[in-house]
């Protein structure tokens, strides 16, 4: 997966016969690389946000590659490892910052437990209790009715019943 230098023929301007060999190289190669990136994101939007990074690395150093596909694969791979990384670091960022509104140790199985609710339900617990919004304040910030509140609230709360001993 090294990358070596190329020997262009002169009549072809290196940048327009890379940019064609690219395109093709996008089209035949995202599909797959968005397939394994969405079974290592869980997500479908994480995943077009890490093919999307490793195809801009791969742009970058397209005509130095040796195998265009190693590195793509490589690239996604090491993306997505550095994105769970970070979103790891949020959330412990934000469990401490929790921990310290709320001043009490006790709570860190509770607030860890919120941090892995999806974002909806989370931001509808968190502004309800607190933040001590009513339904038609998080129901205006989240763009939806308060019967759709009600709903991510029962939801979170179940969930968070579930994963938290009592």
């Amino acid at each position: 997966m090294g990358v070596r230098e190329t020997n262009r023929s002169p009549s072809l301007p290196a940048s327009t016969d890379g940019r064609e060999c690219f395109a093709d190289f996008y089209r035949r190669e995202r599909a797959d690389s968005l397939r394994v990136a969405r079974l290592l994101t869980g997500s479908r939007v994480g995943a077009e946000d890490v093919v999307q990074d490793a195809m801009t690395g791969v742009f970058r150093a397209y005509e130095r590659i040796e195998s265009p596909s190693a590195y793509l694969r490589r690239a996604v791979v090491n993306t997505a490892k550095s994105r769970q990384r970070d979103e790891r670091r949020q959330r412990e960022r934000a469990v401490h910052a929790q921990r310290s509104a709320t001043g009490n140790d006790s709570d860190v199985e509770l607030l860890e437990a919120i941090a892995e609710l999806p974002y909806r339900q989370r931001v509808v617990i968190v502004a309800r209790y607190w933040g001590g919004w009513s339904e038609q304040e998080i129901a205006a910030a989240l763009e939806c009715r308060p019967g759709t509140v009600k709903s991510l609230a029962s939801r979170a709360l179940n969930r968070l019943r579930s994963e938290v001993q009592t």
